[in-house]
């Protein structure tokens, strides 16, 4: 007789820095969360993946107001360096006061999400990924 599991998936899990990776420091007012397990389009599953991100504006009580901002592969999350011209109050394209406005670091960019300068699913025991952390696409980043 199968039996049904009452557990809930794991949730992201904010977390308070990335001590491993000297570059995610250079992001400042960025976050951090932890993804317990995120399987890429290649198929390789990673596991407590950290993503960087930064907001701007606030979220609506609905939640129907939030934009979210890809920028370059290499580039990081801060949104006002990228597209700056862009973001403001009142007329501009990402307007703050409308929009809660949030960039998430590329995976595999060293700003402060996963890759080859963080430790194997988030374990120092493990090691750095270094030239082992797995292709990753712009699907995987907007999924």
């Amino acid at each position: 007789m199968a039996t049904e599991s009452n557990s809930a998936p794991a949730q992201p899990r904010q977390l308070d820095s990335q001590p491993e990776n000297p570059f995610s420091n250079l992001i400042t007012d960025q976050l951090f969360v932890s993804i317990p397990s995120f399987t890429l389009e290649s198929g390789v599953t990673l596991y407590n993946v950290p993503v960087a991100y930064t907001t701007r504006g606030q979220l609506s009580e609905t939640g129907d107001n939030a934009l979210v901002i890809c920028h370059a592969l290499s580039g990081s999350a801060d949104v006002a360096d990228w597209w700056g011209p862009l973001l403001g109050g009142p007329g501009q394209a990402f307007d703050t006061s409308r929009f809660f406005v949030i960039c998430l670091n590329s995976l595999g960019s060293p700003y402060g999400s996963a890759s080859a300068v963080t430790y194997k699913d988030g374990n120092p025991e493990k090691g750095l990924y270094g030239p082992e952390f797995p292709l990753t696409t712009v699907r995987d980043d907007v999924r």
